[in-house]
């Protein structure tokens, strides 16, 4: 997520809000959208189908069926995307991207 503050360009977790700050680990989707560690351990443990068809904020897909995994914040903490919603594929994807990241101390967890 990108906002403009005081003349400079903030980008921040879709999910949480949190400001990117260049110690906080984040994986970036298409057009801006954001994903921190945080939110994606959250997500990996807690991401389940819904009643209704959704679009996923990282990938831009749109209108996946109710019976894919999903995650987005309940309660949706302020500052946040009021819309984020992240699809099992983008999950998946973030966790791998993480794992292999040398810089940073996390591992995907085993299924």
């Amino acid at each position: 997520m990108q906002r403009h503050q005081g003349g400079s360009v903030v980008i921040g977790c879709d999910f949480c809000g949190d400001d990117w700050d260049q110690v906080k680990a984040m994986i970036e989707g298409h057009h801006g959208s954001v994903l921190c560690l945080d939110c994606l351990k959250v997500a990996l443990a807690c991401a389940a189908p819904a009643a209704e068809p959704f679009n996923c904020t990282l990938c831009l897909r749109e209108n996946l069926p109710d019976t894919t995994p999903r995650w987005s914040p309940k309660p949706r903490p302020q500052g946040a995307n009021p819309h984020a919603v992240i699809c099992e594929d983008c999950l998946q994807q973030a966790a791998r991207a993480f794992h292999r990241d040398k810089d940073i101390d996390w591992s995907m967890p085993k299924s």
